[in-house]
Formats: structure tokens, sequence, C-alpha cells
């Protein structure tokens, strides 16, 4: 009973961690809202487009940050047989957090950069090497959906290969395939925009788009 506990409040831990809003409150002190702006979430793409590049550069460090900070944290309060499953499951609760804030409604981000952090405190080479490849896809072709959808897409295949090397336990796939579909999902409707060829390039401005 106590490890279910120990289980349950690491995750829920995660959660409220993940909903911290970050780039909410940086856009406000910027004297923006930035739910009322461009994409209308709270990440770094669209802080960037409503209150400048240093909000965007914090915004983007403290996303990262609460993602490691909720897996290391499971990582703490787990017992040693549940580690590995606690860390997968408050992952994937620190992207939900993250994405669906308990403090603005269920509004939130797009949930790439919680993800990446989440993925430090399991792997950091891979989560560096997603790092990488998301700024190489965002430069090449000036859409952090596209990248943002190349990470999500590679994190799941980069975990499967670690597993099978045996470098990492196969329960950490699970975080891959969590973060992914919650990536996706949360990156549809800029899926069709793009499909629609009137998804924003960055560096556009623009009234709230859907």
């Amino acid at each position: 009973m106590i490890e279910l506990v120990r289980v349950l409040g690491a995750i829920a831990a995660a959660y409220l961690l993940g909903s911290f809003p970050a780039g909410y409150l940086l856009g406000r002190l910027a004297g923006v809202n930035v739910l009322e702006f461009g994409s209308g979430r709270t990440g770094g793409t669209n802080v960037l487009r409503s209150a400048g590049v240093l909000p965007a550069i914090l915004t983007g460090v403290l996303d990262f940050g609460k993602g490691a900070l909720a897996v290391w944290l499971a990582g703490v309060m787990a017992p040693d047989a549940y580690q590995a499953l606690t860390q997968v499951l408050a992952g994937g609760a620190v992207i939900l957090g993250h994405n669906y804030s308990i403090f603005l409604g269920l509004r939130g981000g797009a949930g790439v950069g919680t993800s990446l952090g989440a993925l430090s405190m399991i792997h950091w080479p891979a989560a560096l090497t997603l790092l990488l490849l998301l700024f190489v896809v965002i430069a090449a072709t000036r859409y952090a959906s596209v990248g943002s959808l190349s990470v999500a897409t590679m994190m799941p295949v980069i975990l499967l290969a670690l597993a099978a090397a045996r470098v990492l336990p196969a329960a950490y796939i699970g975080y891959g395939v969590l973060a992914w579909v919650i990536i996706i999902y949360s990156h549809w409707p800029n899926i069709q925009r793009l499909i629609a060829g009137t998804e924003r390039r960055v560096g556009e401005k623009g009234k709230q788009q859907g």
C-alpha cells in the first residue's frame, strides 16, 4: 500500500510540476497574454512570437527543467522495483500537465521541451541528440511543428534501440510511446495546417490561430 502511494504521489507531483505555466507567466511579465496570441499555447515558439527572444529562451529552459525535475523526483520517490514504471508514468504526467495545465483551465503548450527534459533523466545522450535534431529540423524548414513532430517520432525509436542494446530497461520504451501519443495529439491542428499549407513559420507573427 505504501509503495502504491509513493508511485501515485510521484505521478501527481509530476502533473503539478508540468502544470506550472512558465510561458504564460513570462508573457505576462512582458505585458502579453500568450493565450490570446498566435497558437494560444504557452510554449517557447508562441512566447517567441508574442513576447520576444529572452522570454522564449527562459520558457524553454523552465519547460525542460520541470520535465527533468518530475522524472528525477519520480526516481527518488519510487520503490526500487517500480522505478522504471514510475518514471515512465511521471514522464507522461508532466507532459500532460504542461499541455493541460490545471492553473490555466487545461490549456498549455505542446509538450516537446518538457518531454525532452523528462527524457534527460532517463538517458541524457538521447535527449541531447533529439534536442539537436529539433534545432536542425527547425533551421532547415522554419517550421517549429515539423521539428516537434520529428522529435516525437524519433523518441520511441531511440528508446527501443537503447532497450534492444540493453542500455535501458525495456519499460522505458513506454515513455517514448506515451510522449509520442500526447505530442501528436497536441499537434493535430498543426498537422492539418501543414497539409493545407497554412502553417506559420518561425518568425512570422499574427493573430490567434486555431
